[in-house]
């Protein structure tokens, strides 16, 4: 017979401070877990769409998630915690990093009642905190981190309930559940599971032990699952009907097949084990190892006194030091209960997955709620094996712990949505923006990145209603032109992928009749800017392909305007690109725009970039083909006015600073590239400055690069290419400088400082990554001495003379770094000293400048140079030249002696 007892449960705080240190720490490396490279991956389509509803007013927040396969609360917290903390991509995801640590000590709270007087809670503890999948939930901005810890507790004041009946315990449980069920639907498979739970006690119990139980503890269940029921029905008439529709279509335009059980549970399985892989998804495969422990926790039999003896523990049972613990009518059933946990709700979802097939990737994530209970089940299977001998339950725990870390640098490491990032696109986009521009959002999660990661002007962001303006094209024509007539500037952000059906009615609609002012992809987006405008007076001759063209005469205002340009083709050249160019006097570039030829008229908007100088500037189009931009054909098409904005521009610098550098200048922002950069490679960054009065002195900064002890690793002044005595109050200057690194400088972080006098501003850090060095002396065909310059040395060459082609390796050492970027010349010449046939390049075809050779290392240099077919007996000559003057390199043999600048191999 089963003996109950009516003990009052005592209180979790009970044990002591050293007993809680364990926890103290599983939690706080949970919470390390969690935290780390929070802000590596690029929100993705579902996150956009937690920002979105969340940036909702409350009642368009509860009309928009009727008709989603969410419920709301989720989406109401976090719009709680946005407007505290901001909408950042990263403090909404913050959101989920403390719902996902506050999940840790629960977890042992449930396992120290099911389990007293084991290891099972803090093994169960550890494996939560480990846990591959639930640290991929505690970073994404989703509601299944939050659905999992309402769901355990739920469990846990469930199972105290079946202990000590309360007011206060009923009314915690009532509204944890509830809320569960208002965050994710399948937390309704919880709640089933509660009920199997007790209808198994009741049936399994016999009525003398029920008798033992608190008095009308079932009917006191039963009231608290009806008022449950009552306080989600209103969700149910107000969504319900809406999200059988929407399911239902949803569903049958997915047109998934169902899943059968094996793959079924496979999946969810593995996800439980090693979470979602991105590269490694040969781990998955470890799983077998983690799948193993819950079946022998689930068949397994541990000392007496785990709840399988068919009796109750006593306070007096000397296990272990946590033996002062709450004593559960459930404890005899611990494993069966956990077991319930994990099949129930897995046995209703394949069910839902027969009825309304739909899997995509990452399915998994929505019975998260489920993986605590394989996370028990595995700890009560270390445990049995430990309670055996220590070493059987050490080496799994060890194993577990090594996959779980090999799963977390998949994720840690690996992208998992490059294609579809759209911070670069959003840094784009805040260059270009003027307040007011419309943005057409084809897809809500895309209203959700702009809410996260935009920070530029203004916008009218508009919601594209997509199937209206699919089905009847005439009336988004309509609609947008009204659009336009009230601001004509439009960004269109179109996905190439689910169809783009309406990304391509749109971009057919405005192309030809609005001009282009940028027109570029980010992974599988293609993001459009157009404008409306009318089109300039065309000039009266052609030239080239052109048969006329038009500039508008007009002046335009940088990073305000957008220079309007007609172009007319007489024919459209096969495989071409145009780029028009808007150079200052001195040649220096300011304003470029690369893009496809198109048939007939083309309009392109130039944007002139925020900061660009006032003065006059030559517009230059250059027509050449796709890579090979040498040779190409220019033409001067007018001359532009640009004048300063009225108002400058601040929200089009990527990257803002506020740095005070003396004499009334400060410095505003930068742009730099992301990318790692090379050593001796030169590295391009634009500087944002303005003048708080005016001045007639000219003004000169410097800028550092230092390492992380502070050692200067290179200085160089920065003169401004528009100098500082013509600037005006207020002015935005946009100042592009170049600058080289230095080519022995070594793999790691460096700090970009910029300085006037005394004052020095840390702004930026860049890495220098290298490319691989070779050391070791090659063993080339034809070995020789020959010494270009002070800083290199031809030791040799491979030579491959075939009718029309001559393929040729070149072997170089380095002997001293050089700041210069020089010219590797291989000039093919016939008998009587004429060139026939060249190549000239920078080794490596770019990729290896002589700025970057570092002394001793040695390189090899490929050339594939085309023969005339008239051409016999050939002579190479070799040497460097120095690209912008075409000063050659003296040559010297292997004794010092001066013998040329070039050397010639036979």
């Amino acid at each position: 017979m089963l003996a109950f007892t009516t003990k009052p449960s005592q209180s979790l705080g009970s044990f002591s401070v050293r007993h809680a240190l364990p926890i103290i720490a599983i939690t706080l490396a949970g919470l390390w877990l969690r935290v780390l490279r929070l802000e590596f991956q690029p929100l993705w389509w579902d996150e956009g769409y937690s920002v979105f509803f969340a940036t909702r007013d409350f009642a368009t927040m509860l009309e928009r998630t009727a008709i989603d396969i969410h419920p709301p609360l989720y989406y109401a917290l976090l719009q709680v915690w946005m407007f505290f903390l901001g909408q950042g991509a990263i403090a909404a995801r913050w959101f989920s990093v403390f719902i996902g640590v506050a999940t840790i000590p629960l977890m042992y709270a449930l396992a120290r009642q099911l389990f007293p007087n084991t290891r099972v809670p803090l093994l169960a503890t550890l494996l939560l905190a480990l846990s591959p999948l639930h640290i991929y939930y505690s970073q994404e901005v989703r509601m299944y981190g939050l659905v999992t810890f309402l769901g355990l507790a739920s469990v846990y004041l469930f199972i105290r309930l079946l202990d000590n009946l309360s007011l206060r315990g009923a009314t915690l449980y009532i509204l944890v559940t509830t809320a569960a069920l208002y965050t994710q639907y399948y937390a309704a498979f919880v709640l089933a599971f509660e009920i199997l739970v007790t209808l198994t006690i009741v049936f399994r119990s016999r009525s003398a032990a029920l008798a033992h139980w608190p008095i009308g503890s079932l009917a006191h269940l039963l009231r608290a699952w009806l008022a449950i029921a009552l306080l989600y029905l209103p969700w149910v008439i107000y969504a319900g009907p809406r999200l059988y529709d929407y399911v239902t279509r949803k569903v049958s335009h997915e047109a998934y097949a169902p899943l059968d059980p094996i793959t079924f549970l496979a999946q969810h399985l593995a996800a439980f084990s090693v979470g979602h892989l991105t590269a490694w998804t040969w781990l998955a495969w470890g799983s077998a190892a983690l799948v193993a422990l819950v079946v022998f926790g689930v068949v397994g039999r541990g000392r007496a006194g785990e709840g399988e003896t068919g009796r109750i523990l006593h306070s007096h049972t000397p296990t272990l030091p946590y033996s002062n613990l709450p004593h559960t009518p459930i404890l005899p059933y611990s494993t069966l209960l956990v077991s319930l946990y994990l099949i129930v709700p897995l046995a209703l979802a394949y069910a839902v997955n027969l009825l309304y097939p739909f899997h995509p990737i990452r399915t998994e994530r929505l019975l998260l709620l489920a993986a605590p209970a394989f996370y028990l089940l595995a700890a009560r299977g270390i445990e049995s094996l430990w309670n055996r001998r220590a070493i059987l339950g050490a080496v799994p725990l060890l194993l577990t712990a090594m996959l779980a870390g090999a799963s977390l640098y998949d994720f840690y490491k690996m992208p998992r949505y490059p294609d579809d990032d759209y911070r670069p696109l959003i840094a784009d986009m805040q260059k270009l923006s003027q307040p007011g521009d419309n943005f057409l959002a084809i897809y809500p999660w895309q209203i959700g990145y702009l809410e996260s990661y935009y920070q530029g002007a203004p916008l009218t962001v508009v919601e594209a209603p997509s199937d209206r303006w699919i089905n009847n094209p005439a009336q988004m024509r309509r609609e947008v032109d009204t659009l336009l007539e009230q601001q004509p500037r439009v960004w269109l952000p179109a996905l190439q992928t689910l169809g783009r059906i309406l990304e391509d009615s749109l971009d057919t609609y405005l192309r030809p009749r609005d001009y282009l002012v940028l027109d570029t992809w980010f992974g599988t987006t293609r993001l459009e800017l157009f404008t409306r405008a009318s089109d300039p007076p065309r000039a009266g001759q052609s030239i080239g392909p052109l048969d006329g063209w038009g500039v508008a005469p007009e002046p335009v205002a940088a990073g305000r305007d957008v220079l309007r340009v007609l172009l007319d083709w007489n024919v459209a050249p096969v495989n071409t690109n145009l780029s028009l160019r808007l150079l200052d006097a001195a040649g220096n570039l300011w304003a470029q725009d690369d893009r496809g030829i198109e048939k007939g008229r083309q309009r392109i908007g130039l944007a002139i970039p925020a900061g660009t100088p006032p003065g006059e500037y030559a517009l230059r189009l250059r027509i050449y083909r796709f890579g090979l931009e040498q040779g190409s054909d220019e033409y001067a098409l007018a001359l532009v006015n640009v004048i300063a904005p009225a108002q400058p521009n601040i929200a089009a610098i990527a990257r803002r600073v506020s740095a005070d550098m003396g004499n009334g200048i400060e410095l505003v922002g930068y742009e730099l590239s992301d990318k790692p950069d090379r050593p001796g490679a030169p590295v391009a960054i634009t500087l944002f400055w303005r003048a708080a009065r005016l001045t007639t002195a000219d003004w000169t900064a410097t800028l550092r690069v230092q390492d992380a002890s502070g050692k200067v690793v290179f200085e160089s002044p920065l003169s401004p290419v528009y100098p500082r005595s013509r600037w005006k109050a207020g002015e935005l200057v946009r100042d592009p400088q170049t600058f080289t690194l230095p080519g022995n400088l070594a793999d790691g972080e460096y700090r970009i400082v910029i300085g006037h006098d005394s004052i020095r501003r840390e702004i930026a850090t860049i890495q220098v990554k290298g490319r691989p060095r070779y050391f070791g002396a090659p063993a080339p065909s034809h070995a020789l001495s020959a010494r270009v310059g002070d800083f290199a040395r031809l030791v040799g060459y491979d030579v491959n003379v075939q009718p029309r082609r001559v393929t040729l390796i070149l072997y170089w050492q380095a002997l001293a770094p050089t700041q210069a970027s020089y010219k590797v010349f291989a000039h093919i010449v016939d008998a009587g000293g004429e060139i026939r046939a060249q190549s000239d390049k920078v080794p490596g075809d770019g990729s290896n400048p002589t700025t970057t050779w570092a002394a001793g290392e040695y390189l090899s240099d490929l050339y594939e140079i085309p023969l005339p077919s008239d051409l016999q007996n050939v002579q190479i000559r070799i040497g460097m030249y120095d690209p912008a003057t075409g000063a050659r390199l003296p040559v010297f043999d292997a004794t010092g002696q001066l013998v040329g600048d070039q050397v010639v191999l036979k």
